[in-house]
């Protein structure tokens, strides 16, 4: 059962030792925040080869660290690498399988302490088409370079259009959840769209 309001304690494993940290899940403001620093720099590199890097994620995650931390005395020293480690722990968020019934999908992640459900209505192509330009924003930017900004609220808007029910969780679903749900339901739509057309397409 994932209970987003219970308090964590992480063991981060480091040269120096095991190093405690205690801790809340990120508030959905909170993890929208960190999308939107996060920005993607995509670079093309010629014959069809591109990179892609998250510059200064590193501070990004400290920062959000440094709020949720809730240690009241003498907390360990964390570097900004340590504190990645710790919010990607956080943020995993798996799809384990998609099923269609219906007209609607069952997904079941994995999910740091629990393996929740969700059901979603299938999503038409009016909510994919719009979830898609709100979800990320792209700048084109001198040499051959692309920015790319996510905006996880698009993701929390149709998932909450979308669901039926959800099960595996104590309270609300974090919108970091309810967007992984999301991207597995239009997956499954589009993985259904390729298969119906045919070889003969």
């Amino acid at each position: 059962m994932f209970d987003a309001t219970k308090p964590i304690t992480m063991n981060l494993r480091t040269p120096e030792g095991v190093k405690t940290v205690r801790l809340r899940f990120p508030s959905d403001e909170e993890w929208t925040e960190r999308q939107r620093r996060r920005k993607v720099i995509i670079k093309q590199l010629g014959r069809g080869i591109s990179e892609t890097v998250v510059p200064n994620s590193e501070d990004v995650d400290a920062a959000l660290l440094a709020k949720i931390r809730a240690e009241e005395q003498d907390p360990v020293e964390v570097d900004p690498f340590e504190a990645s480690r710790i919010i990607e722990q956080l943020s995993q968020a798996e799809v384990d399988d998609v099923v269609q019934t219906g007209d609607a999908f069952r997904i079941t992640l994995r999910v740091l302490g629990g393996a929740p459900a969700h059901v979603l209505a299938m999503p038409s192509a009016k909510d994919v088409f719009e979830y898609r330009r709100a979800f990320a924003r792209i700048l084109d930017l001198p040499f051959n370079k692309q920015e790319l900004t996510i905006n996880l609220a698009a993701a929390g808007a149709l998932y909450k259009k979308l669901v039926r029910s959800n099960e595996g969780y104590a309270g609300e679903v974090p919108i970091i959840h309810q967007a992984v749900a999301v991207k597995a339901a239009i997956d499954a739509l589009d993985a259904g769209f390729q298969e119906d057309r045919g070889p003969n397409f």
